[in-house]
């Protein structure tokens, strides 16, 4: 089971926030206060991982929509708290729990009154019947003596015969899709949470304890453990029916009851209860965790981290159950070097098939190493939280503002960029729109996640200038330039230019098939593009081979925009929108040309070989 969507409601400053996307990756980003720590600590409320406390509870749903869910009488007097998700399931989980490929769960607080996990699904129209197994066995006969039900001659006068015959109406009566209160059955397919605080209080023992409790309630979904638990289960209820006996009639007989029903269910939940660490450095006899400075403790909790990838990667039995792993402000006092590994590791993490990771972040450099969908934005405004994000099909203005207003929250400035890993320049607008997403198509991932920062060189010397100041300052500094850079003196980047800036040919990787980036693209792939976006006034079809007379003799790109421009209405207005309407067009890691994937496959190489350059002294 995997979380894909949150609504909080009255939760601290999560007023009503509706339908926050939960990806296999999500960045939880806002300036102090917005929410963030909220968002993780109501997922922990709603997979049970934690109570809702007073202070937990908001005012905001007062008066709202929200209460009506309430008795009209209580809603002045008690507020309520609700985390709903929606899950997606295994084909082995909607089978079991007799459901779709998605389904709702919340939990909900009510204040005085306490909490109750409930699902969404059919349910008889009458509420009386929606819940029967919760009821006692006095509740179970009055019911059935409303409804003139009777036990058949085989069945014994017991609570599960009177349950037996009553969901058996229920069934055949009308039914409503309503909220009610969760099974077991659907309660223990919930997904493990592993929760993880970036702060220096952030004790390894804790973090020890969350992994191996995880790893205890995933070894209780194999088949074989289940069985165990569930015969464990039945016989401490049977060593339990005696005394629930005597207890029943003790409280009969001194409070003058004709009857008083006691009805335990026993359930076994495994866990780490407590654990204590020891820890030796070179030389040194070993110490309790508990005399170790919090620079260790910071840095085995850091391991540890990492160590829970390995432990909570494989896969559970016929794709049941998943663990979500959350990490709040996980770079708090780590150097850039650490903060590198804590992006790999939270890579790494939601690769596995049954997790999921969530971060909330200030840190510019977790933002960038993640596609801009994976990122949610939390905003407030007069203290209530409010999302962003940005969905699959947003055009490239919802794309610019939602990254100006978080560069705005997060109080983005330029020396930021002064710490990634290794500078690409690229010598136009052409090749800073198409290479990113030709990158992600290629590999899988957006180009920052390997730590190489593209940027637009715009084809002026002012430009180089920057580069020879980033590589004075120990910055490495490649140029992902045309294969005829270096043979055209024309060339703004042409190797006279370079070298009066200290950089040389093999400070550059080279585009083009034999000149430009447009060039590597087939025949075939222009053509498909034309008729698409371009198609001939005339209705004829473009074809490869009108394409193939174009690359000979003079500028390939040149000569395929005056052909369009003669022959089509809906010309693009240049060279950067015929690249990038091509390369939105491409579907496959194989559409993009070999050429083109070998100079990102040497741009990844000397970005990671580039390694955590300082600063020198005074600079």
């Amino acid at each position: 089971m995997r979380l894909v969507e949150l609504s909080v409601t009255n939760f601290r400053s999560l007023g009503d926030v509706q339908g926050i996307p939960i990806r296999k990756q999500t960045i939880l980003t806002g300036h102090n206060d917005c929410g963030k720590t909220a968002a993780l600590d109501a997922i922990a409320f709603l997979l049970g991982e934690r109570s809702v406390v007073d202070s937990d509870i908001s005012d905001f749903a007062v008066g709202e929509p929200a209460r009506a869910a309430l008795p009209s009488d209580e809603v002045e007097e008690r507020r309520t708290v609700i985390v709903e998700g929606r899950f997606a399931l295994s084909p082995t989980e909607e089978k079991a729990l007799d459901a779709g490929p998605t389904l709702r769960m919340r939990r909900r607080h009510v204040e005085d009154e306490g909490s109750c996990l409930e699902w969404r699904t059919a349910v008889p129209q009458n509420p009386t019947l929606r819940n029967i197994p919760a009821l006692k066995v006095a509740e179970l006969r009055a019911l059935a003596s409303e409804l003139d039900i009777s036990l058949r001659e085989d069945q014994s006068n017991v609570k599960a015969s009177w349950v037996e015959v009553l969901e058996e109406h229920a069934a055949g009566t009308e039914m409503v899709t309503d909220w009610v209160v969760a099974p077991e059955s659907v309660a223990a397919a919930l997904p493990q949470l592993l929760y993880f605080k970036g702060d220096a209080a952030e004790l390894p023992e804790a973090v020890v304890r969350s992994i191996l409790t995880a790893k205890l309630r995933e070894y209780t979904l194999r088949e074989e453990t289940r069985q165990k638990i569930t015969d464990l289960e039945e016989e401490f209820s049977s060593l339990l029916k005696d005394d629930v006996v005597r207890l029943q009639k003790l409280i009969e007989e001194r409070c003058t009851l004709d009857t008083f029903t006691v009805d335990p269910s026993v359930q076994f939940r495994p866990t780490v209860h407590s654990l204590s660490l020891t820890a030796a450095a070179p030389g040194q006899r070993a110490v309790s965790f508990t005399a170790a400075g919090s620079g260790r403790s910071r840095r085995v909790s850091l391991a540890l981290w990492e160590a829970s990838q390995e432990l909570l990667s494989e896969e559970t039995e016929d794709g049941v159950g998943g663990v979500i792993i959350a990490y709040d402000e996980p770079d708090t006092h780590l150097d850039y070097d650490h903060q590198r590994r804590i992006m790999e590791m939270i890579k790494a993490s939601a690769s596995a098939a049954q997790s999921t990771v969530i971060v909330a972040t200030h840190s510019l450099n977790l933002i960038d190493g993640v596609d801009i969908q994976d990122i949610v934005h939390l905003n407030s405004r007069d203290g209530r939280a409010y999302v962003q994000s940005l969905g699959t099909e947003d055009d490239d203005d919802e794309t610019r503002r939602f990254l100006s207003n978080m560069a705005v929250s997060l109080g983005f400035r330029n020396s930021v960029l002064l710490h990634e890993r290794c500078f690409v320049g690229v010598e136009g607008p052409t090749e800073y729109a198409a290479l990113p997403t030709l990158f992600k198509l290629a590999f899988g991932y957006p180009i920052q996640s390997a730590g190489i920062a593209l940027w637009d060189c715009g084809g002026n010397d002012g430009a180089l200038s920057f580069a020879k100041f980033l590589k004075k300052h120990r910055r490495t500094v490649m140029f992902l330039v045309d294969a005829d850079t270096m043979r055209d003196k024309q060339k703004r980047f042409n190797i006279d230019r370079l070298s009066k800036q200290g950089f040389t040919e093999a400070d550059c990787l080279f585009l083009g098939d034999p000149n430009e980036l447009e060039d590597v693209f087939s025949d075939d792939q222009w053509a498909d593009t034309m008729n698409a976006a371009w198609p001939r006034d005339d209705a004829q079809q473009w074809t490869a081979q009108d394409v193939s007379g174009l690359r000979v003799g003079g500028k390939f790109s040149k000569s395929l925009h005056n052909t369009l421009r003669q022959s089509s209405s809906s010309a693009p207005s240049g060279k950067e929108d015929m690249v990038v309407e091509l390369t939105r067009r491409l579907r496959k890691p194989s559409d993009v040309p070999p050429a083109l994937v070998k100079s990102f496959e040497d741009a990844i190489k000397v970005a990671c070989e580039a390694g955590v350059a300082y600063w020198p002294e005074g600079s």
